[in-house]
């Protein structure tokens, strides 16, 4: 039977919940704005405030826990998914700094978990607004207002999902037989948060060693994502090229990695493997690369062009420069460019720009 603390508590949250609403939104923008200035890219950050009904449930399971709403540290909730685990603690370091941390309701649940035994990983924060925002006309009316703010991994968070799903929160709760299992699988979530940022690192060191190696051993240096930006980057002449073609379709460049993506899976069909063996198809090719017609370097109203655009146009040089129709079909056909109905004219263009019989 609900309380007259309850009752109060509820009447109170209908009242104010408009402003808590609100609360959540400014919070997560603020988060969202806070994490783009430190250029710290995450899975997901989401909130939420809590139901009545959740509310409710809540104070009349503990009744005598809470006898004003203000006891509540939850009504407001943040949930911030990294990609990485050591970006937890980054994150928690801009909270600190950028928000009022209520110590005596936050916890490290990290620290709480012994060792031998499984649970989910994860830093809760109670915070409010910092007193330099309270301040602020705008920020006024969330004085009494405060967030629990969740950081995990998006690892550390697929353990908590499956675990809520499955029903089981705590160790004895689990059936003997299966607590090796989770404990196992706890385990290899741990290492592989572990392993996931020492490839990022590896990644990181190798994009940092490529330049050098593309420059003193061309020949030696394998195709791939880095590399490819690498050379496109220090290139002067692809950079010519490139600078060229944005000229001609008349839009800016940008650099995504993921077209480099694309180009090495367009560069291993060809069989080319190295960066030796690119650079030296790019010095025989030549300027001959912009033969393709002008009408033909199509580019959407407003759209950018990827630095790297003239390896794209080099693919199609290679491949004309073979002379068979049927190999640029093929070509064309396996990343399927243009649609079918309209690559026998895209054809045709490719080998009288470039086949040496034309």
């Amino acid at each position: 039977m609900t309380n007259q603390n309850s009752a109060d508590i509820i009447a109170k949250f209908d009242q104010v919940y408009p402003v808590y609403s609100d609360f959540t939104n400014v919070t997560e923008n603020l988060l969202k704005g806070i994490l783009q200035l430190k250029g710290i890219n995450v899975h997901s950050i989401t909130s939420r405030v809590k139901s009545r009904e959740s509310l409710k449930r809540k104070v009349n399971r503990e009744d005598d826990k809470y006898s004003k709403l203000e006891d509540i540290t939850d009504l407001a909730g943040i949930r911030i998914i990294t990609y990485f685990a050591d970006q937890v603690d980054l994150i928690a370091s801009f909270v600190e700094e950028e928000f009022e941390v209520d110590r005596s309701n936050s916890v490290d649940k990290r620290e709480l978990i012994d060792p031998e035994k499984f649970g989910y990983l994860s830093l809760h924060y109670v915070v409010k607004l910092s007193s330099f925002r309270l301040q602020l006309i705008e920020y006024q009316r969330f004085i009494d207002c405060k967030v629990e703010i969740q950081i995990r991994s998006i690892l550390q968070h697929t353990w908590a999902e499956i675990e809520h799903d499955l029903g089981y929160k705590n160790e004895h709760a689990v059936p003997r037989e299966i607590r090796r299992s989770f404990s196992r699988l706890a385990g290899l979530l741990e290492l592989a948060d572990e392993e996931f940022i020492k490839i990022r690192s590896n990644l990181a060191n190798y994009e940092a060693e490529v330049e050098a190696q593309i420059e003193n051993t061309p020949t030696m240096v394998l195709i791939n994502q880095a590399s490819l930006k690498s050379y496109v980057q220090k290139s002067q002449h692809i950079r010519s090229l490139d600078q060229k073609i944005s000229h001609i379709v008349n839009a800016d460049l940008e650099l995504k990695d993921r077209f480099f993506g694309y180009l090495t899976t367009v560069f291993s069909y060809l069989g080319v493997k190295t960066i030796g063996e690119l650079d030296e198809i790019v010095k025989d090719i030549g300027d001959d690369l912009l033969n393709f017609p002008r009408n033909g370097l199509k580019n959407k109203q407003g759209e950018k062009v990827n630095w790297g655009t003239s390896l794209f146009y080099l693919a199609y040089a290679i491949v004309g420069r073979r002379g068979s129709p049927k190999q640029v079909s093929d070509y064309l056909e396996h990343f399927k460019i243009e649609i079918p109905e309209s690559r026998q004219e895209l054809i045709q263009q490719i080998l009288t720009a470039y086949s040496t019989k034309s």
